[in-house]
């Protein structure tokens, strides 16, 4: 059963799919309206700092004739549903999202070092923040480390960083390192709680 959280970011994530979809079919000046919400590393490099948030739901649904925005919204959408039974035992209502945003936003951040050219969208940044911080969560609580997590961490992330092509692993990379310190402090703040 997926949690009431995971719900919405599947929603969410679905949603940012559809506005780009739409947002294709509108230009502004010749330029699609949805490429003034993914993100266009030489654009944030001049400021339009908002796209590394908006980035995270919207996506370009085809590229060349490729259906890449749909293939990432498929696949983050069905690793929020699949994981959410990992990730709602770490996670609950504000630290669900907040967790996630803040992670995708790092992400985002990270995924700068790619150069300017760089075009990124989607939400698994955030997705990587979450699991990454259910692993520290869980140690953080429990004084030990879940290796079956551990291993669906390394699993996930080996395949989707490196095995698959057009994938921003920076992004990846920069949310699970922010997930794993966010799930840490989330763990101690709950060990600290009074039961």
């Amino acid at each position: 059963m997926i949690s009431r959280e995971g719900k919405v970011l599947s929603v969410a994530i679905l949603g940012g799919f559809v506005f780009g979809l739409v947002a294709s079919a509108v230009s502004v000046d010749g330029v699609p309206l949805v490429d003034f919400f993914v993100q266009y590393n030489r654009a944030v490099d001049g400021g339009l700092y908002y796209q590394l948030f908006t980035s995270i739901l919207v996506v370009i649904p085809f590229s060349s004739q490729i259906p890449l925005g749909l293939v990432d919204v498929l696949f983050n959408a069905m690793a929020v549903v699949f994981l959410d039974g990992l990730l709602s035992h770490a996670f609950r209502g504000r630290d669900y999202y907040a967790v996630f945003f803040a992670s995708a936003v790092a992400g985002n951040v990270l995924s700068l070092l790619s150069g300017p050219s760089l075009v990124s969208f989607g939400a698994s940044g955030g997705i990587f923040g979450l699991l990454a911080g259910a692993v520290a969560e869980e140690f953080a609580v429990e004084k030990r480390v879940d290796y079956n997590l551990l291993a669906w961490f390394v699993a996930v992330f080996i395949f989707s960083s490196f095995l698959l092509p057009y994938v921003d692993w920076l992004a990846h990379l920069g949310g699970a390192a922010f997930g794993l310190a966010a799930g840490y402090v989330v763990g101690i703040r709950r060990g600290a709680e009074p039961l």
